[in-house]
C-alpha cells in the first residue's frame, strides 16, 4: 500500500497539530508573544547578560528534570491523540440531559452569549481550582500530582509534566461542570450555544495565553502587582506554588482566576520579587530526593504509591515510613490523611 506526498502531509499535519497546535501553550503564536513579555522584562529590570542567555540558560534547559519533562510531554500527547483525554461527549450530555429536564424558564437572548462564555470559562476554572487543591490535599491523589511538582527546574514544557491519570481525572470533573452550567443556561436562555459563546469561550483562552501563560512555569519573574493578583492568577503566584519553601506550600490553586483562593483562603500575594526553589519538600521545606528521575519512574512511582495509600485506607497495608522513593506526599501532610 503507497501512502502518497497528501497522506505524509496530513500526518505530519495532525502530528503539529497535537504537539504544538492552537489548542496547545506551546504554538509558535503563544511562545512568541512570550519571548515579546520577557524581553520587555528583560528591558524593565536591566538585566546584565545577554537576553537569549537570560532566557534560555542552559542550566535549566539541559537540567535532568527538564528532559523528563520532555519524555512525559511526549508520552502525553501520544495519548491525547489517540483520543484518551477527550470528554467533550460528556460535557454535551450532561447540557442537554439538564436543559431537557428543566424546559425553557427565561429569554434572555441578546445577552446570552456573553454570559454563557463567561460562566462556561469560571466553571471550566473553578473544576480546575478544586481538582487542584483535592490532589493536593488526598494522600492517594497527591502521588499524580506529585509528578508535577516534582520538576526542579521549570520551562514552558513543565505544564504537561502530569501523569495521564491525573489528566484524565481533571478532564472528567472540568466536563462534568461545563456540562452543567452549560446545560442550566440553555435551559433558562432558550436557544443553543452560538456562534459568539463559542467565541467567547475561545478568545478567553487565547487572552490568558497571551498573558503570559507561558512563564507560569519558567525562571522568569511576573507579577500583576497587588491589587490583579486578588482576581487573576500571575506567573509569579504559578512559580510560588511551585515553591520549596513552607509559607507557599498550598497557596494558588488557581489557573486563571484568583478569586477561587482569595475566596477559599488559599490566596497567596507576593509583596516583592522572591527568589524561589522548585521541587518536591516536606512541611519543614527541606528538598526530598527527586522520585521521578526517569520516564520509567514518572509512569510508574505514581500509581504505585497511590495504590499503597489505597491499600492503606481499606486497611490492607499497615501505615508505615515511607521510603524515599515513595516521597510524592502532600506538601502539608496534616491536609493528607
Amino acid at each position: 500500500m503507497e501512502i502518497g506526498f497528501d497522506g505524509i502531509g496530513s500526518v505530519f499535519s495532525e502530528v503539529t497539530h497535537v504537539v504544538a497546535g492552537p489548542d496547545t501553550r506551546i504554538w509558535p503564536y503563544y511562545l512568541t508573544v512570550t519571548i515579546l513579555i520577557a524581553f520587555f522584562v528583560y528591558l524593565y529590570r536591566r538585566i546584565d547578560q545577554p537576553f537569549l542567555t537570560w532566557l534560555l540558560p542552559k542550566s535549566v534547559y539541559f537540567h535532568p528534570s527538564h528532559i523528563v519533562d520532555l519524555k512525559v510531554f511526549c508520552i502525553n500527547r501520544l495519548f491525547l491523540a489517540l483520543g484518551l483525554f477527550n470528554m467533550v461527549f460528556l460535557s454535551a450530555y450532561v447540557a442537554d440531559s439538564l436543559a431537557g429536564g428543566i424546559g425553557p424558564m427565561l429569554r434572555l437572548d441578546p445577552f446570552s452569549p456573553i454570559l454563557i462564555s463567561l460562566l462556561l470559562l469560571a466553571a471550566g476554572d473553578f473544576g480546575t481550582y478544586w481538582v487542584h487543591r483535592i490532589h493536593h490535599e488526598n494522600s492517594i491523589l497527591w502521588p499524580l500530582h506529585a509528578l508535577h511538582h516534582s520538576a526542579e527546574v521549570m520551562t514552558p514544557i513543565t505544564v504537561y509534566r502530569k501523569h495521564p491519570l491525573y489528566d484524565v481525572i481533571s478532564t472528567f470533573v472540568k466536563a462534568l461542570l461545563i456540562g452543567a452550567v452549560q446545560g442550566l443556561f440553555l435551559a433558562f436562555f432558550t436557544q443553543d450555544p452560538s456562534f459568539m459563546t463559542v467565541a467567547g469561550v475561545n478568545a478567553g483562552y487565547v487572552l490568558f495565553n497571551v498573558a503570559g501563560s507561558n512563564l507560569r512555569h519558567t525562571h522568569i519573574w511576573l507579577s500583576f502587582g497587588p491589587v490583579l493578583e486578588h482576581l487573576f492568577i500571575s506567573p509569579a503566584q504559578h512559580q510560588i506554588h511551585h515553591s520549596l519553601a513552607p509559607k507557599h506550600h498550598n497557596k494558588n490553586y488557581g489557573e486563571v482566576l484568583a478569586i477561587w483562593d482569595w475566596m477559599f483562603g488559599t490566596l497567596y500575594v507576593p509583596c516583592s520579587h522572591e527568589t524561589l526553589e522548585f521541587g518536591l519538600a516536606d512541611s519543614a521545606g527541606n528538598r526530598l530526593q527527586q522520585p521521578h528521575d526517569s520516564l520509567a519512574n514518572s509512569m510508574f512511582i505514581p500509581l504505585r504509591d497511590s495504590g499503597l495509600q489505597l491499600a492503606r485506607l481499606v486497611g490492607l497495608r499497615q501505615p508505615a515510613q515511607p521510603a524515599k522513593a515513595e516521597a510524592t506526599r502532600p506538601q502539608d501532610t496534616t491536609l493528607a490523611e
